[in-house]
């Protein structure tokens, strides 16, 4: 377990001030002992540009994790291959030749998979109909439990924050935040009586976030381009939105 987790939100599809966006999602994660990054939003120079205003650097980075094979979740990686070449980068089933031909090395993950630590990956789940392999990515904090970041959610956010408590052997989830894909409110139901935080962001949409945060306004988080989360035993505190 790891004493803190902190996430600082590269690109989502609202930015705060002084902060470039568009339609995607990424998440520069920090804790005691590794760097990651969680997807790669769609454009390299979005990522660059807030990566600079956040004052991280992508150079330090030791793994990263693709939670499907979208371009919005995806297209920004070229900048990270430049950052640190070579990079092992965990992945659902899918086409991967975009990847290494980038200079990264992509990993393809087919069930539940310690990434770190204390990290791992839910194992790829699939959305049914359109067949979308997406898994989400699971970190336990010491006293707070699961931390849960996922893409798009197109699985389900329930079934995939499910899918981290059993793949971590937990009994639920701390906090979950992410793409949501445009839930239902019976899927948020499910969700809130999983995990103690809901932080809906990228393709939730904003029916599903003023659902959460008035149906449940103890449990709402709020977080959009060039937010920074601490996490730790306490729960989730921004330090920046």
């Amino acid at each position: 377990m790891v004493g803190w987790l902190r996430l600082y939100v590269l690109d989502d599809n609202e930015p705060a001030p002084g902060f470039r966006s568009e339609w995607g999602w990424s998440v520069y994660l920090e804790a005691p002992g590794w760097r990651a990054i969680f997807d790669a939003d769609t454009s390299p120079s979005i990522i660059e540009y807030n990566a600079g205003e956040l004052g991280v650097d992508l150079g330090r980075l030791e793994w990263g994790f693709l939670s499907h094979h979208h371009y919005d979740h995806k297209g920004g990686y070229p900048a990270i291959a430049r950052a640190r070449p070579g990079l092992r980068v965990y992945v659902p089933p899918g086409e991967t030749g975009d990847m290494a031909s980038w200079g990264l090395e992509p990993v393809v993950v087919k069930g539940p998979t310690r990434v770190a630590g204390d990290a791992l990956s839910t194992g790829p789940l699939s959305s049914g109909l359109w067949g979308i392999e997406e898994h989400a990515l699971a970190v336990e904090v010491e006293g707070l439990g699961l931390v849960v970041i996922v893409g798009c959610s197109h699985p389900g956010v329930d079934r995939l924050a499910e899918a981290a408590a059993r793949a971590a052997g937990a009994r639920g989830v701390a906090v979950v935040i992410g793409g949501f894909h445009g839930p239902s409110r019976a899927t948020l139901d499910r969700l809130a009586g999983m995990a103690r935080w809901i932080c809906p962001t990228h393709c939730s949409g904003s029916e599903a976030k003023e659902y959460v945060r008035t149906t449940y306004p103890d449990k709402y988080c709020a977080a959009r381009t060039g937010s920074v989360l601490q996490v730790d035993r306490d729960g989730p505190a921004l330090e920046r939105y």
